[in-house]
């Protein structure tokens, strides 16, 4: 029988799409998955021509965590810092349950949208481990002492308190719908700027000096995208980006 592929790696359009596929073990983050998803993530930033970066699981759950018996925590953190540093937008589609490594996972993505019957976790004190390798990128998603209290004690929690806790952008029961609707709002930005946005939140915005936010506006406001967002405004048409 042939080996299972980690990683389902589709690509519709403008839209790159990884599964991960790892259901036996209900999507446990191993060394083989997250390495096929650096791999991935790393792949697409030489077609200029894709817009977002989907990821999700195979099978019943979105991902169970990181695979006790084959994981190392320095290809979790380059995998989570590839997904953050990636140029394009990100949306996790999450489902069923998400726990630990993948907590960490959806938090660095853009975007998270959960089924409606999704639970969420940090799971690791009740084996004694820590949350330490995703802790800085939960912090993206979730406050400091919501952080504490989930991190200490392990109870898992659903989506409606996920959404009131600012954690998702949203949730839903038919999930193309929802998709298909961020994806279309993303599309709408110019790519060029969506990849300027995050080079500024990834570089700590609060930490630039007036000086570095000038030279970086007339840089947009010099260039072709910039151009040309500004001309179809005047125009009154789309942008030869909104395909």
């Amino acid at each position: 029988m042939p080996a299972t592929i980690p990683l389902i790696v589709e690509r519709e359009g403008s839209i790159l799409t990884l599964r991960l596929n790892n259901v036996a073990k209900k999507n446990a983050l191993n060394s083989e998955m997250m390495g096929a998803m650096i791999a991935s993530i790393q792949e697409s930033q030489k077609f200029s021509e894709l817009r977002a970066i989907v990821i999700r699981g195979e099978g019943s759950v979105f991902c169970s965590g990181a695979d006790l018996n084959e994981w190392e925590p320095s290809q979790l953190q380059q995998l989570l810092k590839e997904v953050v540093d990636c140029s394009l937008p990100t949306i996790a589609l999450v489902h069923g349950s998400c726990l630990g490594g993948g907590m960490g996972l959806i938090c660095a993505c853009d975007f998270i949208l959960a089924h409606n019957d999704t639970k969420f976790g940090f799971p690791e004190v009740r084996i004694g481990m820590i949350p330490a390798v995703i802790f800085p990128y939960i912090s993206r998603k979730l406050d400091l002492g919501k952080m504490r209290e989930l991190f200490l004690t392990g109870k898992r929690f659903g989506v409606d308190m996920a959404e009131n806790w600012g954690m998702l952008y949203g949730k839903y029961n038919e999930e193309q719908s929802v998709l298909d609707e961020l994806i279309l709002s993303l599309k709408k930005g110019g790519p060029e700027a969506q990849m300027h946005i995050k080079k500024l939140f990834n570089s700590n915005i609060l930490s630039k000096s007036s000086q570095d936010l000038e030279t970086l506006i007339n840089l947009i406001k010099e260039g072709k995208e910039g151009q040309e967002g500004v001309s179809s405004f005047l125009q009154k048409r789309k942008p030869n980006w909104d395909r």
